[in-house]
Protein backbone atom coordinates (compact mmCIF):
# COMPACT_ATOMS: atom_id res chain seq x y z
CA UNK A 1 0.00 0.00 0.00
CA UNK A 2 2.83 2.34 0.87
CA UNK A 3 4.37 1.91 -2.62
CA UNK A 4 1.01 2.64 -4.25
CA UNK A 5 0.64 5.80 -2.20
CA UNK A 6 4.12 6.94 -3.21
CA UNK A 7 3.30 6.28 -6.91
CA UNK A 8 0.06 8.29 -6.67
CA UNK A 9 1.94 11.12 -4.98
CA UNK A 10 4.50 11.14 -7.77
CA UNK A 11 1.72 11.41 -10.36
CA UNK A 12 0.31 14.39 -8.52
CA UNK A 13 3.71 16.05 -8.39
CA UNK A 14 4.64 15.17 -12.00
CA UNK A 15 1.37 14.97 -13.97
CA UNK A 16 1.53 13.45 -17.45
CA UNK A 17 2.18 16.19 -19.93
CA UNK A 18 -0.44 16.70 -22.66
CA UNK A 19 0.74 16.04 -26.18
CA UNK A 20 1.87 19.16 -28.02
CA UNK A 21 -0.73 20.33 -30.57
CA UNK A 22 0.16 19.83 -34.22
CA UNK A 23 1.56 23.06 -35.63
CA UNK A 24 2.95 24.07 -39.01
CA UNK A 25 5.74 26.47 -39.83
CA UNK A 26 6.32 28.00 -43.27
CA UNK A 27 6.91 25.32 -45.95
CA UNK A 28 9.29 27.53 -47.96
CA UNK A 29 12.60 29.14 -47.08
CA UNK A 30 11.49 32.56 -48.27
CA UNK A 31 10.16 35.92 -47.14
CA UNK A 32 6.39 36.15 -47.54
CA UNK A 33 5.45 39.28 -49.46
CA UNK A 34 8.92 39.77 -50.93
CA UNK A 35 10.21 36.51 -52.45
CA UNK A 36 7.07 34.36 -52.10
CA UNK A 37 3.32 34.94 -51.86
CA UNK A 38 0.16 32.98 -51.06
CA UNK A 39 -1.70 32.72 -54.35
CA UNK A 40 -4.50 30.28 -53.53
CA UNK A 41 -6.17 28.72 -50.48
CA UNK A 42 -8.32 25.60 -49.94
CA UNK A 43 -11.93 25.83 -51.13
CA UNK A 44 -14.52 26.05 -48.32
CA UNK A 45 -17.60 25.99 -50.56
CA UNK A 46 -19.12 22.48 -50.80
CA UNK A 47 -21.06 23.43 -53.94
CA UNK A 48 -19.75 24.03 -57.45
CA UNK A 49 -18.87 27.56 -56.34
CA UNK A 50 -15.73 28.46 -54.41
CA UNK A 51 -14.69 30.54 -51.40
CA UNK A 52 -11.51 30.69 -49.37
CA UNK A 53 -11.51 30.71 -45.56
CA UNK A 54 -12.00 34.50 -45.52
CA UNK A 55 -15.03 34.23 -47.86
CA UNK A 56 -12.88 35.63 -50.66
CA UNK A 57 -12.19 34.31 -54.15
CA UNK A 58 -8.52 33.31 -53.77
CA UNK A 59 -9.20 29.65 -54.58
CA UNK A 60 -11.08 27.52 -57.09
CA UNK A 61 -13.66 24.75 -56.93
CA UNK A 62 -12.35 21.69 -55.13
CA UNK A 63 -8.89 23.08 -54.37
CA UNK A 64 -7.62 21.18 -51.30
CA UNK A 65 -4.33 22.90 -50.50
CA UNK A 66 -2.43 26.14 -50.02
CA UNK A 67 -0.43 27.42 -53.01
CA UNK A 68 2.60 29.53 -52.11
CA UNK A 69 4.23 30.89 -55.23
CA UNK A 70 7.65 32.29 -56.04
CA UNK A 71 8.27 35.11 -58.50
CA UNK A 72 9.14 33.11 -61.60
CA UNK A 73 10.51 29.83 -62.88
CA UNK A 74 14.09 31.08 -62.46
CA UNK A 75 13.62 31.54 -58.69
CA UNK A 76 15.57 28.93 -56.72
CA UNK A 77 13.89 28.64 -53.32
CA UNK A 78 13.92 25.62 -51.01
CA UNK A 79 10.80 23.75 -49.96
CA UNK A 80 11.19 22.80 -46.28
CA UNK A 81 9.34 20.55 -43.86
CA UNK A 82 6.60 22.47 -42.05
CA UNK A 83 6.66 20.05 -39.09
CA UNK A 84 8.80 17.12 -37.88
CA UNK A 85 7.94 13.65 -39.14
CA UNK A 86 8.96 10.73 -41.34
CA UNK A 87 9.05 10.80 -45.12
CA UNK A 88 6.33 8.45 -46.34
CA UNK A 89 6.68 8.79 -50.12
CA UNK A 90 8.48 10.82 -52.79
CA UNK A 91 8.28 11.24 -56.55
CA UNK A 92 10.84 12.79 -58.87
CA UNK A 93 11.42 12.71 -62.61
CA UNK A 94 8.41 14.78 -63.73
CA UNK A 95 9.48 17.58 -66.06
CA UNK A 96 8.97 21.21 -65.06
CA UNK A 97 6.54 22.69 -67.56
CA UNK A 98 3.98 25.46 -67.06
CA UNK A 99 0.42 24.37 -67.84
CA UNK A 100 -0.72 27.01 -70.31
CA UNK A 101 -2.88 25.07 -72.80
CA UNK A 102 -5.44 22.23 -72.73
CA UNK A 103 -2.82 20.05 -74.42
CA UNK A 104 -0.39 20.72 -71.56
CA UNK A 105 -3.00 19.59 -69.05
CA UNK A 106 -3.79 16.41 -70.96
CA UNK A 107 -0.14 15.38 -70.88
CA UNK A 108 0.00 15.57 -67.07
CA UNK A 109 -2.37 12.60 -66.69
CA UNK A 110 -2.55 11.33 -63.12
CA UNK A 111 0.64 13.10 -62.05
CA UNK A 112 -1.07 16.36 -61.07
CA UNK A 113 1.14 16.74 -57.99
CA UNK A 114 4.25 16.48 -60.15
CA UNK A 115 7.38 15.88 -58.10
CA UNK A 116 6.43 15.70 -54.45
CA UNK A 117 6.98 14.56 -50.88
CA UNK A 118 4.54 13.12 -48.35
CA UNK A 119 5.46 13.30 -44.65
CA UNK A 120 3.71 11.37 -41.87
CA UNK A 121 3.46 13.12 -38.49
CA UNK A 122 2.39 11.95 -35.06
CA UNK A 123 -1.31 11.78 -34.29
CA UNK A 124 -2.54 10.83 -37.76
CA UNK A 125 -1.37 14.05 -39.41
CA UNK A 126 0.15 14.15 -42.89
CA UNK A 127 1.55 16.87 -45.14
CA UNK A 128 2.08 16.70 -48.90
CA UNK A 129 4.28 19.06 -50.94
CA UNK A 130 3.65 19.20 -54.70
CA UNK A 131 5.21 20.72 -57.86
CA UNK A 132 8.84 20.49 -56.72
CA UNK A 133 11.61 21.14 -59.23
CA UNK A 134 12.72 18.06 -61.13
CA UNK A 135 15.95 16.60 -59.76
CA UNK A 136 15.90 18.75 -56.59
CA UNK A 137 14.44 16.25 -54.10
CA UNK A 138 16.73 15.88 -51.08
CA UNK A 139 14.91 13.19 -49.04
CA UNK A 140 13.83 9.56 -49.45
CA UNK A 141 11.17 7.36 -47.86
CA UNK A 142 11.99 6.52 -44.25
CA UNK A 143 14.03 9.68 -43.61
CA UNK A 144 13.22 11.53 -40.39
CA UNK A 145 12.87 15.29 -40.93
CA UNK A 146 12.70 18.19 -38.52
CA UNK A 147 10.89 21.46 -39.04
CA UNK A 148 12.96 23.33 -41.62
CA UNK A 149 14.63 20.29 -43.22
CA UNK A 150 15.13 20.89 -46.96
CA UNK A 151 12.89 18.64 -49.07
CA UNK A 152 13.73 20.08 -52.49
CA UNK A 153 13.18 23.27 -54.47
CA UNK A 154 10.07 25.05 -55.69
CA UNK A 155 9.28 24.04 -59.24
CA UNK A 156 6.41 23.82 -61.68
CA UNK A 157 6.05 20.11 -62.36
CA UNK A 158 2.66 18.46 -62.69
CA UNK A 159 -0.48 20.61 -62.92
CA UNK A 160 1.20 23.96 -62.28
CA UNK A 161 0.31 27.14 -64.14
CA UNK A 162 2.86 29.11 -62.10
CA UNK A 163 5.91 28.14 -60.01
CA UNK A 164 4.77 27.23 -56.49
CA UNK A 165 4.49 24.60 -53.80
CA UNK A 166 1.04 23.16 -53.13
CA UNK A 167 0.77 22.15 -49.47
CA UNK A 168 -2.01 19.73 -48.51
CA UNK A 169 -2.63 18.96 -44.84
CA UNK A 170 -4.53 15.82 -43.80
CA UNK A 171 -5.77 14.43 -40.50
CA UNK A 172 -6.62 10.71 -40.59
CA UNK A 173 -6.79 10.93 -44.38
CA UNK A 174 -9.09 13.98 -44.53
CA UNK A 175 -7.82 17.23 -46.08
CA UNK A 176 -8.02 20.26 -43.79
CA UNK A 177 -7.38 23.97 -44.29
CA UNK A 178 -4.43 24.98 -42.05
CA UNK A 179 -5.83 28.52 -41.88
CA UNK A 180 -9.27 27.61 -40.55
CA UNK A 181 -11.09 24.42 -39.55
CA UNK A 182 -14.38 25.51 -37.98
CA UNK A 183 -16.09 22.75 -36.02
CA UNK A 184 -19.61 24.21 -36.24
CA UNK A 185 -20.19 23.83 -39.99
CA UNK A 186 -19.21 27.41 -40.80
CA UNK A 187 -18.24 27.55 -44.48
CA UNK A 188 -15.89 30.52 -44.24
CA UNK A 189 -15.28 33.78 -42.46
CA UNK A 190 -13.45 32.45 -39.40
CA UNK A 191 -9.87 31.57 -38.48
CA UNK A 192 -10.91 28.95 -35.93
CA UNK A 193 -8.48 26.08 -35.19
CA UNK A 194 -5.59 27.46 -37.24
CA UNK A 195 -2.67 25.03 -37.50
CA UNK A 196 0.03 27.64 -38.11
CA UNK A 197 2.59 28.67 -35.53
CA UNK A 198 2.18 32.23 -34.28
CA UNK A 199 5.05 33.52 -36.44
CA UNK A 200 3.80 31.72 -39.54
CA UNK A 201 0.25 33.02 -38.99
CA UNK A 202 1.53 36.60 -38.88
CA UNK A 203 3.61 36.14 -42.03
CA UNK A 204 0.71 34.49 -43.86
CA UNK A 205 -1.94 37.07 -42.93
CA UNK A 206 -4.66 37.28 -45.61
CA UNK A 207 -4.03 39.97 -48.23
CA UNK A 208 -6.25 41.40 -50.94
CA UNK A 209 -4.00 42.34 -53.83
CA UNK A 210 -0.25 41.74 -53.73
CA UNK A 211 2.31 43.30 -56.01
CA UNK A 212 4.82 40.86 -57.49
CA UNK A 213 6.84 43.08 -59.76
CA UNK A 214 7.05 46.54 -61.33
CA UNK A 215 9.35 48.05 -63.90
CA UNK A 216 9.89 49.66 -67.28
CA UNK A 217 9.97 47.85 -70.60
CA UNK A 218 10.24 48.55 -74.33
CA UNK A 219 6.83 47.01 -75.15
CA UNK A 220 3.66 45.71 -73.55
CA UNK A 221 4.10 42.86 -71.07
CA UNK A 222 2.60 39.36 -71.11
CA UNK A 223 2.13 37.31 -67.93
CA UNK A 224 3.71 34.28 -69.62
CA UNK A 225 6.94 36.23 -70.08
CA UNK A 226 6.92 37.38 -66.45
CA UNK A 227 6.30 33.83 -65.17
CA UNK A 228 9.47 32.56 -66.85
CA UNK A 229 11.68 35.43 -65.72
CA UNK A 230 12.58 36.07 -69.35
CA UNK A 231 11.96 39.82 -69.16
CA UNK A 232 14.91 40.57 -66.89
CA UNK A 233 15.82 44.04 -65.65
CA UNK A 234 17.41 46.46 -68.06
CA UNK A 235 18.04 50.21 -67.89
CA UNK A 236 15.97 52.57 -69.98
CA UNK A 237 17.21 52.58 -73.55
CA UNK A 238 17.40 55.63 -75.77
CA UNK A 239 16.56 53.36 -78.71
CA UNK A 240 13.48 51.74 -77.12
CA UNK A 241 10.58 51.79 -79.64
CA UNK A 242 8.22 52.45 -76.73
CA UNK A 243 8.51 53.28 -73.05
CA UNK A 244 6.12 51.25 -70.91
CA UNK A 245 5.65 51.04 -67.17
CA UNK A 246 3.99 47.93 -65.75
CA UNK A 247 2.73 46.40 -62.52
CA UNK A 248 2.13 42.67 -61.98
CA UNK A 249 -0.29 41.78 -59.20
CA UNK A 250 -2.17 38.78 -57.82
CA UNK A 251 -5.48 38.23 -56.02
CA UNK A 252 -7.45 41.28 -57.05
CA UNK A 253 -11.13 41.65 -56.15
CA UNK A 254 -14.14 42.63 -58.21
CA UNK A 255 -14.47 46.41 -58.21
CA UNK A 256 -10.77 47.08 -57.73
CA UNK A 257 -9.62 50.15 -59.66
CA UNK A 258 -6.09 49.55 -60.94
CA UNK A 259 -4.11 52.56 -62.18
CA UNK A 260 -0.66 53.26 -63.55
CA UNK A 261 0.73 56.77 -64.12
CA UNK A 262 3.94 57.73 -65.94
CA UNK A 263 5.74 61.06 -65.91
CA UNK A 264 9.05 62.19 -67.35
CA UNK A 265 11.08 65.03 -68.81
CA UNK A 266 9.73 67.53 -71.36
CA UNK A 267 6.12 66.83 -70.43
CA UNK A 268 6.20 63.07 -71.00
CA UNK A 269 3.10 61.52 -69.41
CA UNK A 270 0.90 58.45 -69.82
CA UNK A 271 -1.70 56.67 -67.73
CA UNK A 272 -4.02 53.68 -67.74
CA UNK A 273 -6.88 52.87 -65.35
CA UNK A 274 -9.05 49.73 -65.33
CA UNK A 275 -11.99 48.84 -63.09
CA UNK A 276 -12.24 45.07 -62.69
CA UNK A 277 -15.62 43.47 -63.38
CA UNK A 278 -14.57 40.25 -61.61
CA UNK A 279 -11.86 38.90 -59.33
CA UNK A 280 -8.47 38.27 -60.94
CA UNK A 281 -5.95 35.67 -59.77
CA UNK A 282 -3.26 37.48 -61.77
CA UNK A 283 -3.23 40.76 -63.62
CA UNK A 284 -0.73 42.96 -65.47
CA UNK A 285 -1.45 46.62 -66.09
CA UNK A 286 0.80 48.76 -68.25
CA UNK A 287 0.86 52.28 -69.63
CA UNK A 288 3.23 53.94 -72.05
CA UNK A 289 3.91 55.71 -75.32
CA UNK A 290 5.76 55.14 -78.57
CA UNK A 291 9.11 56.83 -79.03
CA UNK A 292 8.85 60.35 -80.41
CA UNK A 293 10.60 61.20 -83.66
CA UNK A 294 13.16 63.23 -81.76
CA UNK A 295 13.91 60.29 -79.45
CA UNK A 296 13.49 59.92 -75.70
CA UNK A 297 14.56 63.03 -73.79
CA UNK A 298 17.17 62.47 -71.11
CA UNK A 299 16.14 62.74 -67.49
CA UNK A 300 14.15 60.97 -64.76
CA UNK A 301 11.14 58.82 -65.60
CA UNK A 302 8.76 57.92 -62.79
CA UNK A 303 5.87 55.44 -62.52
CA UNK A 304 3.18 55.12 -59.87
CA UNK A 305 0.98 52.03 -59.50
CA UNK A 306 -2.21 52.08 -57.41
CA UNK A 307 -5.09 49.81 -56.44
CA UNK A 308 -8.23 51.38 -54.99
CA UNK A 309 -11.62 50.02 -54.07
CA UNK A 310 -14.17 52.66 -53.22
CA UNK A 311 -12.45 55.14 -50.91
CA UNK A 312 -9.80 52.62 -49.82
CA UNK A 313 -6.28 52.86 -51.18
CA UNK A 314 -5.30 49.18 -51.06
CA UNK A 315 -1.83 49.40 -52.55
CA UNK A 316 0.56 51.93 -54.02
CA UNK A 317 4.11 51.72 -55.36
CA UNK A 318 6.37 54.29 -57.05
CA UNK A 319 9.61 53.66 -58.96
CA UNK A 320 11.89 55.64 -61.26
CA UNK A 321 14.88 55.44 -63.58
CA UNK A 322 17.17 58.00 -65.15
CA UNK A 323 17.90 58.00 -68.87
CA UNK A 324 21.42 59.35 -69.33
Amino acid sequence: MRNAAVFIAMLLIHPAQAAEPFRLDLPLDCEIGRTCWVQQYPDHDPTSGFKDYACGSQTYDGHDGTDIRVLDTASLINVIAAAPGTVKAVRDGVADHLMLTPEDREQVGNRECGNGVVIAHDGGWETQYCHLRQGSLAVKPGDHVETGTTLGQVGYSGMAAFPHVHLTVRKDGKSLDPFSNPDDGTACGTTRNSLWTDDAAVALAYANGQLLRTGFAASKIEIAVLETGALGDSPLGADWPALVGYGWVINLAKGDVVSLYLAGPEGFAAENTVTLDRAKAQYVLFAGKKRPVSGWPKGDYEARFEIRNGTELKLTRTWSQRLE
